[in-house]
């Protein structure tokens, strides 16, 4: 798959997620990133490390226009195999929910963007070693809905279990599924809208 279809397929499937062209980067990059650490290296996208992360010149040339405003939804979606689409929106359902700062501080932590050369292309290489070692990457060995899920490490969870000790991080660490943590997502998400709501509304 190509830089612009994946880009598409991105922006097709969040519509409401106001995908600007540094976010558009970020969850690309990571899209190539853990397609590839599950063995499926069919998106031909390739990265250069940038000053605000991972950047495909051809994505950056097409959305350049839109600055640090959200891209309008592509009415363009190419036509892509479910399996293909459905790994694609286990990935990206992890990543869309950061803010495009969030996710370039994600990838500056990473050793393949630190080790790499400013303006030089990231390798395959370089993704696979660093990201087969991380937890995230047990979930594309297996059935990635029944078996169990291991959360991203993003910087979001290393706040989370910042004062924790090893045992309580370990048991906040995996869900008995994917289907179970995207539930109990949900319902967490639901749960702090009504708050919200009823703050402002008193």
């Amino acid at each position: 798959m190509e830089p612009l279809d994946l880009a598409a397929f991105i922006l097709h499937t969040y519509p409401e997620k106001n995908i600007t062209p540094m976010k558009l980067q970020k969850l690309a990059y990571y899209a190539k990133v853990w397609t590839l650490v599950a063995g499926e290296p069919w998106v031909n996208v390739s990265f250069e490390k940038w000053t605000y992360g991972p950047v495909n010149y051809n994505i950056y040339k097409t959305y350049q226009q839109y600055g640090s405003s959200p891209i309008p939804t592509t009415k363009v979606f190419p036509t892509w195999k479910d399996s293909q689409a459905d790994l694609l929106k286990f990935i990206l359902n992890n990543y869309v929910d950061y803010s495009a700062f969030t996710l370039s501080a994600m990838t500056h932590n990473e050793d393949p963007w630190k080790q790499t050369a400013d303006r030089e292309t990231i390798s395959e290489q370089s993704i696979i070693e660093y990201y087969s070692k991380q937890p995230f990457a047990l979930n594309l060995l297996k059935d990635r809905t029944e078996a169990a899920f291991h959360l991203l490490h993003s910087n979001t969870w290393h706040s989370f279990v910042l004062d924790m000790d090893e045992a309580e991080t370990a048991a906040n660490a995996t869900y008995s599924s994917y289907k179970e943590y995207a539930k109990l997502s949900d319902e967490a998400n639901h749960e702090f809208k009504q708050l919200v709501h009823s703050f402002f509304a008193e």
